[in-house]
């Protein structure tokens, strides 16, 4: 049977986005000027992202009981993503609450775990997900779903990991082990210096040496970095007017990714990357840049 294309595992959310004047000091009251509410989750942007470049792709995780979980899986199947691997747990969906300065569009971000929290071991069929070339998951910080993931690169598929910051404080020894299983492994700029304590390019290289074929790391305006076991090389961006960059990464990794299943060079994938993010970067919200472009055509 010909594999599809790739199935993600991560936390599902919503992103409630709040355009405010400033951030507020303590007891000072700053009213929400605009609201905006996307999906989100670093995982399922990902998957939005490939799913409007036509590739053939799946999502496991949790929604709840509630209205938000009914939204987004009618909204995954609305943008042809498979959604027989999502549980459905009594309870609420994760949320992001995000505040976005008018002045520095520098964002702050207030998660809720919700559901996500709750995936156990027997939720999985493991073996749909071998029936993908790649399967992309986020590091998940909660023992019984770190477990989940560490079966997962056991697979007979390629393993795509994206970590995080909240998880990079954790350092490298939590993860070491299961490094050497993951084929791909994205991260930002501050992320890898958490992560190993170490350069951006001494870094990637440590991360080459303990097994991952493919390190990727974005830069913001600087574009990012691609090591290989064979090359390391920095490929710029285009310089636009930045709106918003929640969730630009999660959309980066979704144009590289598309790339690597079209067959393209790693420089060429990493393009694909910076273009699909600079998309995301023109609007508010991770994917809703993307489904404009789409329109008008991303190629």
């Amino acid at each position: 049977m010909k594999k599809k294309d790739l199935i993600g595992f991560g936390a599902i959310n919503i992103d409630f986005i709040c355009l405010i004047r400033k951030l507020a000091s303590l007891g000072e009251v700053i009213p929400v000027e605009k609201f905006f509410m996307y999906p989100g989750g670093s995982v399922p942007n990902t998957i939005i992202t490939l799913s409007l470049l036509d590739k053939k792709v799946a999502l496991s995780g949790a929604v709840g009981t509630d209205n938000v979980g009914r939204y987004l899986l009618e909204f995954y199947k609305k943008n042809n993503i498979n959604i027989e691997e999502i549980s459905i747990k009594n309870g609420i969906t994760g949320r992001a609450l995000i505040f976005l300065p008018k002045s520095k569009r520098k964002r702050v971000i207030y998660p809720y775990i919700g559901v996500n929290k709750d995936i156990k071991d027997e939720d999985m069929n493991y073996k749909r997900f071998e029936d993908f070339k790649i399967v992309h998951m986020e590091y998940l910080d909660i023992p019984e779903q770190f477990e989940i993931q560490k079966h997962l690169t056991r697979l007979d598929t390629d393993i795509s990991l994206s970590i995080g910051m909240i998880y990079a404080k954790n350092g490298l020894k939590k993860i070491k082990k299961m490094l050497p299983n993951c084929k791909f492994i994205f991260l930002n700029e501050r992320e890898i210096k958490v992560l190993t304590g170490l350069s951006v390019v001494d870094g990637a290289l440590l991360l080459n040496k303990l097994g991952i074929k493919i390190v990727i790391v974005t830069l913001g305006r600087k574009g990012c970095i691609v090591s290989s076991d064979k090359v390391i090389k920095q490929v710029p961006t285009e310089k636009i007017k930045v709106i918003d960059d929640t969730g630009a990464g999660d959309v980066f990794t979704g144009g590289f990714l598309y790339g690597i299943m079209e067959g393209l060079s790693l420089e060429d994938c990493a393009k694909m990357g910076n273009k699909m993010a600079s998309y995301s970067l023109r609007d508010f919200g991770a994917t809703s840049g993307l489904f404009k472009q789409k329109d008008k055509g991303f190629f």
